[in-house]
C-alpha cells in the first residue's frame, strides 16, 4: 500500500489506485443517487430537474450529472419532449420475474386470499432479513379504515407482533445488542418499555406460539402473528400477520385467530416450494442452540 503525502495531511492510496478522497466521493455519489431515487419514487408522476434538485437539495448541475448515470443504469427515465423524469424499469421492479421472491409473491397470495376472507382483517406475509422485515405481500380487509402495510416494516420490534416474533428465537445476547439498555421508546401508553417485561412477553411468545401487539404502537391497533419455520430448534423465517381495530379483535378471539392463522402457515409452508429457497438464503435454518419453537 502506498503513501501519498500532502500538504494538508496524509491521504493512502489503495491497491486498486483509487485514495479514500476519492472512495469517499464515490460514496457520496451513490448517496445523491439514492436520493434522487427516493424523490422519483416518491413522486406522483413526472418530475422537472429543478424539481428533483430543490427536493434533494442538491444544485442543478449536480442533479442533472447524477440523472444521466441513473438512466443510463436504467434506474430513471427522461421524456426529452417535456424535459422530464420518472423512475426507470429497474427501479420500479428491480426482480425478474422469475427471481425466487416474486415467485414467493405469487405462491403466497392465494393463503393470504384465504386466510382474510376467513378473518375479514388484513393479512400480510413477512420474511426476516437479518434483523429486518420484509413485507412479501399483504391482503387489505374488508373494512373501510382497515391497516395496511409498506414493503418495509419500520414499527418498533418491541411493540410489534412480527418484531416481538423476529425477537423471541433469537439468542439473548443478539437480542439485547439489538434492542440496547431499556427503558425502549414508549410508543403509546401500553408499549412494554422495561427489558424485564419485554423478556417475560417473549417468553410467552414462544410458549403459547404466537405473538400479540395490542396497542403497543399504534392507537386502537392490534396485530397477531405466527411464525414460518420448518424446524423447531431454527429460527422462524417469517410470520403471517392480521392488524386489525382493537374494537374488532378483541382479547378472547385470539386463541381462535391464533389457530386459523396457524393452519395458513401449514398451508404456506407445504404449498409455497420457494420457502426452501428463502430458508437457505437467509440461513435462518441454521440451528442457533437457543430458543426452540414451540
Amino acid at each position: 500500500m502506498q503513501d501519498i503525502e500532502k500538504s494538508g495531511g496524509s491521504e493512502r492510496k489503495r491497491q486498486g489506485g483509487r485514495s479514500d478522497r476519492e472512495e469517499g466521493a464515490a460514496v457520496g455519489s451513490l448517496s445523491r443517487g439514492l436520493q434522487i431515487l427516493d424523490v422519483l419514487t416518491q413522486a406522483p408522476g413526472w418530475l422537472s430537474l429543478s424539481d428533483i434538485a430543490a427536493e434533494t437539495g442538491l444544485d442543478a448541475s449536480t442533479a442533472h450529472r447524477l440523472l444521466q448515470t441513473l438512466i443510463e443504469s436504467g434506474h430513471a427515465v427522461r421524456d426529452d419532449a417535456l424535459k422530464r423524469y420518472l423512475p426507470g424499469p429497474r427501479t420500479l421492479s428491480p426482480l425478474s420475474l422469475f427471481h425466487p421472491l416474486t415467485q414467493l409473491r405469487r405462491e403466497a397470495l392465494p393463503v393470504l386470499e384465504f386466510l382474510q376472507s376467513q378473518i375479514g382483517e388484513t393479512c400480510a406475509f413477512v420474511l426476516f432479513l437479518g434483523q429486518e422485515r420484509l413485507v412479501v405481500d399483504f391482503v387489505r380487509g374488508s373494512h373501510p379504515l382497515s391497516p395496511y402495510y409498506d414493503t418495509w416494516l419500520k414499527s418498533p420490534l418491541h411493540g410489534s407482533a412480527s418484531g416481538k416474533l423476529l425477537l423471541a428465537w433469537m439468542q439473548e445476547a443478539e437480542r439485547a445488542e439489538l434492542l440496547g439498555p431499556g427503558p425502549y421508546p414508549a410508543h403509546t401508553a401500553k408499549t412494554i418499555t422495561s427489558p424485564e417485561e419485554l423478556e417475560g412477553d417473549l417468553k410467552l411468545v414462544r410458549q403459547r406460539g404466537y405473538a400479540v401487539a395490542r396497542e403497543d404502537a399504534y392507537e386502537s391497533l392490534v396485530a397477531l402473528g405466527v411464525p414460518l419455520a420448518f424446524q423447531r430448534d431454527a429460527q422462524p423465517i417469517g410470520c403471517l400477520v392480521i392488524s386489525a381495530a382493537s374494537s374488532s379483535l378483541g382479547p378472547e378471539a385470539e386463541p381462535k385467530v391464533s389457530e386459523q392463522l396457524r393452519a395458513a402457515t401449514t398451508l404456506l409452508m407445504n404449498g409455497a416450494p420457494t420457502m426452501q429457497v428463502f430458508r437457505q438464503w437467509t440461513a435462518r435454518g441454521i440451528r442457533r442452540g437457543s430458543a426452540t419453537l414451540a
